[in-house]
């Protein structure tokens, strides 16, 4: 099963409160593309999938009947786990979540990959 949606919305707040613009969604992109990461459930660190696509918008659009601006970061997964395909298709799982260790930018993410 392949899910696809938003993962960060510019000037939005998630559901932790944190806001971020669209020069820090895409510099978090860079930084996302370049590791190998993990796709979980719930910040479970149990892979369940692989990620296929991530992108940031060029222009403001429409997804599933929300009106998203212009930089909003989209991701596509193949989600491996039977399991979790059907929670996915039962509405337990309806969106992504981006787990990071605390750091104080962008920039200090990026130093850690050099």
């Amino acid at each position: 099963m392949i899910v696809k949606g938003p993962v960060l919305i510019p000037d939005i707040p998630d559901r932790s409160g944190d806001v971020l613009d669209e020069e820090t969604i895409r510099k978090a992109l860079l930084i996302i593309a370049r590791q190998h990461v993990l796709m979980d459930v719930q910040h479970s660190l149990m892979n369940v999938g692989n990620l296929l696509e991530l992108y940031v918008t060029d222009a403001p659009m429409k997804w599933n009947g929300a009106n998203l601006p212009k930089g909003t970061m989209f991701a596509s997964v193949e989600v491996m786990k039977e399991d979790i395909q059907q929670a996915i298709r039962d509405g337990k799982y309806t969106g992504f979540s981006i787990l990071a260790a605390p750091v104080k930018s962008v920039e200090d993410m990026d130093r850690g990959l050099h």
